[in-house]
């Protein structure tokens, strides 16, 4: 095969540390360290210390896919489901490798078809994992559970659908594997399918009956994770499936919401936004905190997503529960450009929050110097009080800001002389 052992083995330690990091939280319990411990490492097996050299030949014959090293070393009375270092047997080693007549010859030989590895991984896992379609389907056929899971509560068909192997997923669900099952945070095979942008997984998973809605421990919809993603590709395809653009998480956000908060993929960014307004998603949706996209997208300083925001008819003066709009997030943060947008969109430049503070109040307070300078050509107030009586230049005077404080006082001199 195509994959050298050291890069397969890096990649396999990546995905079941985290795997296993995922896991300890559900597992740790209020007692001491050492039951924490038992929880967390496996207990090795006693064949693992027996005749270590030759337990190697056997693992390495076996990943090499050697039949008749196999065969000769097993003549020495090794075991034939005996455990590496990371719990795989030589099945685990074939099946991963995809030598059929190997898995054919141990499975003869008596070995455990559903042996678990030190992360509960059955030989069908690392086979499925790797995309070996047609081993997967042998060891269905001769008794491998599809329904075993890992530590972290995913079975085979939840790797298939994360690596995007859409024959070994067939293969899964033509035996009658759980479509929607759910690992320990919930995630379907959908979800992962849609994070890892898998389409013909996708269209799969959906002609099984998967639930193009159903959400994880967070609440995420499979749209969801396409937007943090940044896959234009993967969202426009959900939402000919029929996905719900305006479902809500569990803080109550959208997937417009979560255009506007993250990544870093500009394009990408500005054409999954558009396509979102573009199929009807609610500009001024809040969240449990009555934050807005529109908050969100100045608050991380995305000119492009205030643009587009605006002409969808996001509203620039909307308020959150502390009062704030969104000129206050970009005042806060100090992003310039997307308060002169909102500036240009008439924002209300002496808007108080909660507390009475403009965005003036908020620049002076973080020490925005170019926000500062936005905000006082923009005819800002800064005679104004907060509900404890401190103006932009009391609140620069405490916090030691002297830029600040100097650009306040040469601007309140001119109005005073105008």
């Amino acid at each position: 095969m195509a994959i050298t052992p050291p890069i397969a083995w890096q990649w396999m330690e990546l995905h079941d540390s985290v795997s296993l990091y995922a896991v300890e939280r559900k597992v740790r319990r209020p007692v001491g360290l050492k039951q924490w411990q038992l929880h967390r490492c496996p207990r090795l097996q006693p064949q693992l210390f027996q005749g270590p050299a030759n337990d190697e030949r056997l693992h390495r014959a076996a990943w090499s896919g050697s039949l008749e090293q196999v065969k000769a070393l097993l003549t020495f009375g090794i075991p034939v489901n005996c455990q590496d270092s990371q719990g795989w047997t030589p099945l685990h080693h074939a099946s991963f490798c995809g030598h059929q007549p190997l898995v054919k010859f141990l499975l003869h030989r008596g070995t455990d078809i559903n042996s678990r590895d030190f992360f509960n991984c059955t030989p069908l896992h690392r086979a499925t994992w790797n995309g070996q379609a047609q081993t997967a389907e042998y060891l269905l056929q001769h008794g491998a559970s599809h329904a075993i899971r890992t530590c972290s509560g995913q079975t085979p068909l939840h790797l298939a659908a994360a690596n995007g192997h859409g024959n070994v997923a067939r293969s899964l669900l033509e035996h009658k594997a759980q479509v929607d099952c759910k690992d320990i945070n919930r995630w379907t095979p959908l979800h992962w399918a849609s994070f890892n942008g898998n389409l013909d997984v996708i269209d799969l998973l959906l002609s099984n009956g998967g639930a193009v809605n159903e959400k994880n421990n967070n609440g995420m919809t499979p749209l969801q994770l396409a937007v943090l993603a940044e896959s234009h590709k993967t969202v426009e395809h959900l939402l000919r499936k029929g996905a719900d653009l305006n479902a809500k998480c569990e803080n109550g956000r959208s997937a417009l919401h979560l255009s506007a908060a993250t990544g870093n993929k500009k394009r990408e960014r500005k054409r999954i936004m558009q396509l979102l307004l573009e199929r009807g998603a609610t500009v001024d949706a809040a969240d449990k905190d009555l934050v807005t996209p529109l908050h969100l997208a100045a608050g991380c300083g995305s000119c492009i997503a205030v643009h587009l925001l605006m002409q969808y008819g996001g509203s620039v003066g909307s308020t959150d529960l502390l009062e704030m709009t969104p000129l206050h997030y970009s005042a806060l943060n100090g992003f310039a450009e997307t308060a002169k947008i909102l500036l240009c969109y008439g924002a209300d430049k002496n808007a108080k929050e909660r507390l009475g503070k403009t965005p003036l109040h908020l620049a002076s307070e973080k020490d925005q110097i170019q926000v500062l300078v936005v905000l006082l050509k923009s005819g800002a107030d800064a005679s104004l009080q907060s509900k404890w009586k401190e103006t932009a230049a009391d609140i620069a005077v405490q916090k030691q800001h002297a830029n600040a404080l100097r650009l306040i006082q040469a601007s309140t001199k001119q109005q005073t002389n105008a």
